[in-house]
């Protein structure tokens, strides 16, 4: 295996993955990895804003999961890593904001007694009284998150709470969404015999509710990208974009501005739009099948108002906001009160969202008519009429994939049918798991661990 060379095309968290677990499990391999911006890290950004480190994307993992949390312990990041301080949210319904029921799981209430007045209708109340066991049986093979849920708790609570949340996070719509990649857990409960809801409230119960649910670095999730970038040291080229691929019998030919890269293997760690293009004189099918994902664009904006002009619940993290509430907004986060890091004495920092994949009115706005629209959807909801007095948008387009019912196996096709034809080339990135900083870190070490199987 010595002296065997790897291109990883991509830099952002994915491609750092695959990157950080080849150096550290084949060190013997020459490594190199592309990147076409000027700096690392793809989508995970923090830069400053009102004196502080802010994010301008992601600014938390999940815990439940273990590839995130795993990786900052091996980068000796884990001691340094913090829990929200707020740990409660709320939900703009009927023109009020509401609190998110707890417990829940993904939106879904565990306990009837927990929902307050407003959120839901008595039927849904009753029906959340039971065991959560669909009329019939749920057909086999991967389903949307709607047809999983509304048949086991209902329209209501899966359009006013399960939407808001799991389509929020997706910028996507949930009916439309994978449940086997957007929420397994709610597919395995929901084929148990005692029901969805019997089987959350027995899987709940080992669960530590003070057991922190997100971790994030105080320095931002920047400093995850930036300590991967350093170890990489030459083995990162930035301003490197791949114009194309090619094979002869010496390798794999990986074509950029400054000349070819000859491989023995290639990830391509990227958008599933950029490797399909990359993919097309290679492997037409696999390319199509990657060109045909979906993808959503979002704006994330920071607004900090002076504390005199606005006040936050300290105890909340922020709130949600439902497809048809008829705001822009799609999410408002009390970034002070949910991480106290960024709790500043005489500012208070917001985080929002907008855009989902069938409301694309944010792109289509400037940054002050964006602005001017947030600006009110916060005087809707939270009663604040005074000027930000600092402003930052961060436009994201095309950032979201959508997971389709049976997208695992999509995935799994395209990975076959790259084995057969192109052996020693890869695909992997946010398309494939999910979007969220542990899965796509997953990705990575999947894909670094094929690789290395490939040329050993």
């Amino acid at each position: 295996m010595a002296g065997r060379r790897i291109v990883v095309v991509g830099a952002g968290i994915t491609g750092l993955a695959v990157a950080h677990r080849l150096l550290g499990d084949h060190p013997e391999f020459d490594l190199l990895v592309l990147e076409a911006g000027t700096a690392p890290g793809g989508r995970i950004r923090t830069s400053p804003f009102a004196g502080l480190p802010v994010d301008e994307a992601a600014d938390a993992f999940l815990v439940r999961v273990p590839w995130a949390l795993d990786l900052c312990s091996e980068l000796g990041l884990a001691d340094e890593l913090v829990a929200p301080h707020a740990r409660t949210a709320s939900v703009w319904l009927d023109g009020a904001l509401r609190p998110l029921p707890s417990p829940n799981v993904l939106g879904i209430p565990l306990d009837p007694a927990s929902v307050a007045d407003g959120i839901l209708p008595p039927e849904a109340l009753e029906q959340l009284s039971g065991d959560g066991r669909p009329d019939t049986a749920l057909p086999d093979g991967d389903l949307s998150v709607g047809q999983v849920v509304r048949p086991c708790v209902g329209d209501a609570v899966f359009e006013r709470l399960v939407d808001a949340l799991l389509g929020g996070i997706n910028a996507g719509r949930a009916d439309d969404l994978s449940c086997g990649v957007m929420a397994p857990q709610l597919l395995a409960a929901a084929r148990r015999p005692e029901g969805l809801l019997t089987a959350l409230r027995s899987a709940q119960q080992g669960v530590d509710p003070s057991a922190p649910v997100f971790n994030a670095h105080p320095s931002g999730m920047g400093h995850l990208v930036d300590t991967l970038a350093e170890n990489l040291g030459d083995r990162l080229r930035l301003r490197s974009a791949v114009t194309g691929l090619g094979r002869t019998d010496a390798g794999w030919l990986v074509g950029t501005a400054k000349g070819v890269e000859v491989a023995d293997a290639v990830v391509l760690a990227v958008p599933a739009f950029v490797a399909a293009d990359l993919l097309t004189p290679i492997e037409a099918e696999a390319a199509d099948h990657l060109a045909q994902v979906p993808h959503a664009s979002v704006s994330l904006a920071a607004f900090a108002y002076r504390r005199s002009d606005l006040e936050v619940p300290g105890d909340q993290s922020g709130f949600l906001v439902p497809r048809d509430a008829g705001l822009l907004l799609t999410a408002c986060s009390y970034t002070g009160s949910k991480w106290a890091h960024l709790d500043t004495g005489d500012r208070v920092l917001l985080r929002l969202s907008a855009g989902r994949i069938d409301d694309p009115r944010h792109a289509e706005m400037d940054g002050d008519a964006l602005e001017r629209a947030l600006a009110g959807d916060l005087a809707t909801t939270i009663g604040v009429e005074a000027p930000p007095a600092a402003v930052r948008i961060s436009r994201w387009p095309r950032s979201l994939p959508q997971f389709a019912p049976g997208h695992a196996d999509r995935m799994a096709a395209i990975d076959s049918r790259l084995a057969e034809v192109a052996p020693g080339l890869l695909v992997t990135g946010a398309f494939r798991h999910g979007v969220g900083i542990p899965a796509c870190i997953r990705s990575g070490i999947e894909a670094a661990a094929a690789v290395a199987g490939h040329v050993a």
